[in-house]
């Protein structure tokens, strides 16, 4: 059995409280700081500007994607 290119639910959940707390995530793969890169989107005028966050591990090339106000996946 092959192990998934995905994280779980309960890994994408850790990673997003981490995020929401102020810490800088480990993968949780692989122990290594993920890298951090915040992603706009939406439009002030229109009322829907979104703040997410895209965490990559260096080391397996996993990442997640996720709504910061909301901590919802993508």
């Amino acid at each position: 059995m092959t192990e998934s290119a995905r994280f779980t639910a309960d890994e994408e959940r850790a990673l997003r409280t981490a995020v929401q707390q102020g810490e800088r995530p480990d993968c949780p793969r692989c122990g290594v700081p993920m890298t951090q890169r915040p992603i706009g989107g939406g439009s002030f005028g229109l009322g829907y500007h979104r703040q997410r966050e895209w965490l990559l591990c260096p080391q397996c090339r996993r990442s997640a994607i996720f709504d910061v106000r909301r901590g919802t996946r993508l």
